[in-house]
């Protein structure tokens, strides 16, 4: 009987392959304009891939509803990228030549203690001394020359698997072996984010190098960029109550945020039992669990009391903590904020902001959502979510599972001066900073932070080399 299923599990497995052997998601279909707002008879807005504008228009419903439902849709171009994106190494000049830019990614393995909330250690696994690893950022089209190196002294072997890719994953993924490297390279022909992350030892223990850290992110930015933002408000006109559409620019200011649980023993060590019956110690966001929280520092600043907190849940408030000292993001209203959401956890992520609302939900550089209060995230799916923070004060992206809350995945945003504190500039930014780990590297359409504070779950040799990179 097993050999039957095991032989019917494989046959459909083979089905999948020749049915589906092409990538394809009715998010990715396209047309020369994407609709927004489609209601029945009234201004329709769209985003005008020819102008590269806003329109607006009076939308006309055909009689025919097959093709309404279509023009609606925005369209039935299915997008099929290119099934072979993996390009030989030695002969990556001849795309060069082509006009294609290569981006380097250079990973070491590194299996170290790092500090988890409650002031014990936990036993990581990490890309480069760091949880998540580095953030790879390129345009659509660009190469990604893809190296990792596994150290002599390294216990196990390692491997590489990246989302982004779309290559096969024997050998690429395969494992790397202590004191070897290996190379390879593809062309990211899909904008968004996407997760990378060690895939074991040939697939064995995958589950514990990736949720004891081996996981970051490629951003892949659209060929033209990202559209500009559209919030829909209302405003009183002449005795009125009418829809105000607001327009912000596709420039922002742009944050990353990872998504992951700790399975753990009482000495640090990954428990692989508790992931099968889903018991986290506990929930991170790039890696710490409340990490983006209020520090004595800041207690001091706010209320003249260092032991005064600001928030339920500071566990990082000692400035003797370094890197790892909570820092809340900070961010001025009315502007356009751009967050990269990714999940390379093990349980669903309910992103939701407390106190605000989502502006809007891309993914494949489609628009899936607008006005919604939280979006789901499965595991190993990503997001660029765009919002805009009306008005002074404290909000809370979280991942709204309550386990997930009260286990660490909640994150502090303060807009503007809500504290009174009359700092100059547009935020708390200008003057305190907004942590290193949660900022992506410049890109399309990036706003650069005015301040950068160092912040991470990184080794202390990791620390000083960001540091440096920053010029801290």
């Amino acid at each position: 009987m097993l050999k039957h299923n095991i032989l019917s599990i494989a046959a459909v497995a083979i089905m999948s392959t020749s049915l589906f052997g092409a990538t394809f998601a009715s998010a990715q279909t396209s047309a020369s304009a994407y609709f927004q707002n489609i209601p029945s008879d009234d201004l329709v807005s769209y985003w005008s891939e020819t102008n590269e504008n806003w329109i607006n228009q009076k939308y006309k419903p055909v009689d025919d509803g097959m093709k309404s439902s279509i023009i609606k849709m925005g369209g039935l171009v299915p997008t099929f990228p290119g099934a072979f994106a993996q390009i030989p190494v030695d002969k990556i000049a001849d795309y060069v030549a082509e006009g294609r830019t290569v981006v380097e990614m250079n990973l070491v393995a590194q299996s170290v203690d790092l500090p988890i909330m409650g002031g014990k250690t936990y036993k990581a696994m990490t890309f480069n001394g760091q949880v998540p690893g580095p953030t790879v950022r390129v345009t659509q089209g660009d190469i990604i020359r893809m190296t990792l190196t596994v150290p002599s002294d390294e216990p196990t072997p390692h491997s590489n698997d990246m989302h982004a890719s779309q290559i096969s994953a024997v050998p690429n993924f395969g494992a790397v072996m202590p004191g070897e490297s290996k190379t390879y390279a593809y062309i990211a022909e899909v904008p968004g984010t996407f997760k990378y992350h060690c895939a074991g030892v040939n697939v064995a223990a995958m589950d514990q190098h990736v949720l004891q850290g081996m996981y970051g992110i490629a951003i892949v930015d659209p060929l033209k960029g990202y559209k500009p933002l559209l919030v829909e408000k209302t405003k009183a006109e002449d005795g009125q109550i009418v829809r105000d559409r607001q327009i912000y620019s596709a420039d922002a200011l742009e944050f990353q945020l990872q998504y992951n649980q700790l399975y753990l023993t009482e000495d640090g060590a990954y428990d692989q039992g508790a992931m099968f019956e889903h018991h986290q110690a506990q929930h991170v966001v790039n890696g710490m669990a409340f990490g983006y929280t209020p520090n004595a520092d800041i207690n001091e600043l706010v209320t003249g009391d260092s032991k005064k907190n600001l928030f339920v849940a500071q566990p990082w408030n000692s400035p003797d903590l370094k890197q790892y000292q909570g820092k809340p993001l900070f961010v001025p209203t009315g502007e356009h904020i751009r967050f990269f959401v990714e999940n390379p956890g093990n349980e669903p992520l309910y992103w939701h902001v407390v106190g605000e609302i989502i502006d809007r939900v891309v993914q494949g550089n489609r628009v899936q959502a607008q006005g919604v209060e939280t979006w789901l995230i499965g595991g190993s799916q990503g997001a660029i979510i765009d919002m805009v923070f009306d008005e002074p004060g404290v909000y809370v992206p979280v991942n709204h599972d309550y386990a997930a809350i009260f286990g660490g995945a909640a994150t502090v945003v303060v807009a503007g001066d809500f504290f009174g504190l009359g700092i100059d500039g547009d935020s708390y930014a200008d003057v305190l900073g907004n942590p290193s780990d949660a900022i992506p590297p410049m890109g399309k359409n990036s706003i650069e932070h005015p301040k950068v504070n160092l912040h991470g779950l990184y080794t202390d040799e990791r620390a000083a080399e960001v540091a440096e990179e920053l010029g801290l």
